[in-house]
């Protein structure tokens, strides 16, 4: 009996023709009998009226039957809804004095913000209102979702908002530098089906995106704050940005989009309340800085040094600030010492050889790669000078990798490096 539930739930388990061929031909090598067990629950499973099943075998495949229905009905399925609140009854409800709840005022009918529709805001006909306020922000008339877009869009590509106060478009925000611009790329943004790729496409390709970030004195002098954007504003990478550009010299970066967050690397100054048992590695599986996953209490110093916002509210834009923990976390970080070491190495790929020549060829590669551009006369100097102060022999100029790992430290530590001009 028990050879024969083996064989009757080999044949319930769904396989395929091929699969079921292949199992009858090893049954029938073994023993005849598990072959007609298989083949008398096959013909149940089908249906086949042509096969008369013993009783027995019946009884199996009902029972098995019966069991995958009910583990099925168990398997949780992904599912595209979500789970929110209901709406239930909309009521109005009373002001409250001062904000104390022990002092109500009077009843405020539901209506849309006084801030933004003025003296006269359209009033909730039905339900709590929730659905209309999404609907109202939605809607292609309501200019000032554009608007919105468009500036933080502006901000983040240009280092300042046409107005300035990104979060803040009421009566205490700043006016906008540039009204009509603001409105037609809130327009265009509008007509290309609030496409943000193409909102951002259509920015990087203008002439005031691609300006130089070096002044004329005249434009200096009528406006030192540059508010008519006559010059690209200097403007220091983010931390992530830091990071990545970091791996990416180390030839660590990896590209590849989607998947898990990466665990946070865990020092040992982050204790306290909820701390993970696993850290992650050191450089987040050269995972770009997007997916290392953010713990609230246990934030990336490296990060916070400069100025990634603590995941406590929402901002819209950043602090930049200049302090004095930015050149030392360069300097003494750990994973920063190791990625310009691995940058060397890279150098060293790439330039072989030893003498002046090769020398001046591999400090030449590592501007390029950091820089984008072609070192002075006076850098290469300045450079092989800095190689030789690390060496006894700089005649030969011979230098061994450590000499190499120290310089692409110092490179990775200047101005030029963290900051778009």
């Amino acid at each position: 009996e028990a050879n024969k539930q083996i064989a009757v739930r080999l044949a319930v388990q769904g396989l395929s023709k091929n699969e079921l061929a292949a199992l009858k031909e090893r049954l029938n090598n073994s023993d005849r009998k598990y072959e007609e067990y298989a083949k008398t629950a096959e013909a149940i499973l089908n249906d086949d009226t042509q096969t008369e099943p013993d009783l027995s075998t019946c009884d199996i495949v009902a029972s098995w039957k019966g069991e995958r229905e009910q583990l099925a009905s168990r398997i949780v399925r992904p599912s595209r809804l979500a789970l929110s609140m209901m709406d239930g009854t909309g009521e109005d409800d009373r002001i409250l004095i001062r904000g104390n709840s022990a002092k109500p005022g009077q009843i405020e009918p539901r209506h849309f913000l006084t801030a933004i529709s003025g003296d006269k805001p359209l009033p909730i006909q039905k339900g709590s209102g929730r659905l209309q306020l999404a609907e109202l922000v939605n809607d292609p008339t309501n200019p000032l979702t554009s608007r919105v877009i468009v500036n933080r869009i502006w901000h983040h590509l240009m280092g300042r908002g046409i107005v300035p106060t990104t979060d803040d478009f009421g009566f205490l925000g700043q006016r906008p530098t540039h009204p009509r611009l603001l409105d037609h790329l809130a327009m265009r943004f509008l007509q290309g089906g609030r496409s943000i790729k193409s909102m951002i496409k259509y920015i990087v390709l203008s002439r005031t995106y691609q300006m130089s970030s070096h002044a004329n004195q005249r434009a200096k002098q009528l406006d030192p704050n540059n508010l008519l954007w006559h010059h690209r504003p200097p403007r220091r990478l983010q931390g992530e940005a830091i990071r990545d550009s970091l791996l990416t010299l180390s030839g660590r970066l990896d590209t590849t989009a989607f998947g898990p967050p990466v665990p946070i690397h865990l020092t040992s100054f982050m204790n306290g309340r909820g701390r993970p048992k696993k850290s992650g590695s050191l450089d987040g599986d050269g995972r770009r800085s997007i997916y290392i996953s953010v713990r609230r209490n246990f934030l990336s110093p490296f990060m916070l040094a400069f100025d990634t916002p603590t995941p406590f509210s929402s901002m819209g834009r950043r602090n930049v600030s200049n302090v004095p923990a930015q050149p030392l976390i360069l300097l003494n970080d750990p994973l920063v010492v190791e990625l310009a070491d691995d940058w060397s190495k890279q150098a060293a790929k790439k330039i072989t050889g030893t003498g002046f020549d090769a020398a001046s060829k591999r400090i030449e590669w590592m501007y390029l790669s950091a820089f984008g551009r072609y070192p002075t006369e006076q850098e290469t100097a300045t450079s092989i000078a800095f190689l030789s102060s690390k060496t006894s022999d700089n005649k030969a100029y011979d230098f061994d990798d450590t000499c190499w790992s120290e310089l692409a430290h110092a490179l990775v530590n200047t101005k030029e490096f963290i900051f778009l001009r």
